[in-house]
């Protein structure tokens, strides 16, 4: 298979996030869609869920550790549809901006262990991007054998597929401009942190802490663990901020643009 290039469209951006019911945010998905024809390469894009995916979970107890198996499962229906919803909304507006894009869900093909990926075929994924398509796929809730349920990041499919694909590119858009030195909301004067190497990886840890969005899914922390574990195959990592408009489809041009980059 051709090199692809992963794009994460966090979910702080492409839904409105203190909305009830949630909302997608269509101004800002149409910019994207225009945006991502900048690449040259096949595309998967991965979204995060937002407003859709985290209302449901913190609503049947995703991510509290007591949380009976009984009440995730029962869960299953009201994340789903929530999912499919956002889903099937940025795969409309996609196309109506002349993206052929599929949606390919997890909760059919993945089984998790504890939280942890146990089974994740990646056939059709790689089929539909050798027929020319772009492929969406999204945060979303799995069977667990360990819980029951758990929910499945997008940070984590994007580790995914990723390590097991010929991934030329993993772009992590965030309502920031990158990772800072400091919580904006608490620090004003936060500065953008512009490359992550094995010098400062520890202490860029240490201060990024978890989101300060309502998630169920880790924080900033685990995502730079885990993008920089990406970094160590050779492939390009960059998380930015994709509410400025024209930064993602800089990086997908490989122009220089206000982010941050991993480099192991």
């Amino acid at each position: 298979m051709n090199e692809f290039v992963l794009v994460k469209l966090g979910g702080s951006v492409i839904t409105k996030k203190d909305v009830i019911p949630p909302a997608i945010n269509i101004p800002e998905v149409i910019r994207i869609a225009k945006e991502i024809q900048a690449s040259t390469k096949p595309l998967v894009i991965v979204l995060g869920g937002g407003a859709y995916g985290h209302q449901a979970a913190h609503k049947y107890g995703f991510g509290i550790a007591d949380t009976p198996a009984s009440r995730l499962l029962s869960g299953i229906p009201s994340i789903r549809h929530n999912m499919s919803l956002l889903s099937g909304g940025i795969e409309t507006i996609l196309q109506s901006e002349g993206v052929s894009s599929v949606v390919i869900p997890p909760f059919p093909i993945v089984t998790l262990i504890d939280g942890e990926i146990e089974r994740f075929p990646l056939e059709v994924i790689t089929k539909t991007l050798n027929s020319g398509h772009t492929v969406i796929t999204h945060g979303d809730v799995c069977y667990d054998s360990t819980r029951g349920a758990s929910i499945l990041s997008g940070d984590t499919i994007v580790a995914y597929l990723a390590n097991q694909l010929n991934t030329s590119s993993v772009f992590v858009g965030t309502n920031v401009d990158g990772v800072l030195d400091a919580n904006p909301n608490e620090n004003p004067n936060a500065q953008i942190i512009p490359t992550i190497s094995e010098h400062n990886k520890e202490q860029v840890i240490r201060v990024a802490g978890p989101s300060s969005s309502t998630d169920v899914t880790g924080g900033m922390a685990k995502k730079i663990h885990d993008l920089f574990l990406i970094s160590q195959k050779g492939i390009e990592v960059a998380i930015f901020n994709l509410s400025v408009p024209g930064r993602l489809e800089g990086l997908l041009k490989g122009d220089q643009v206000i982010c941050t980059r991993i480099l192991a």
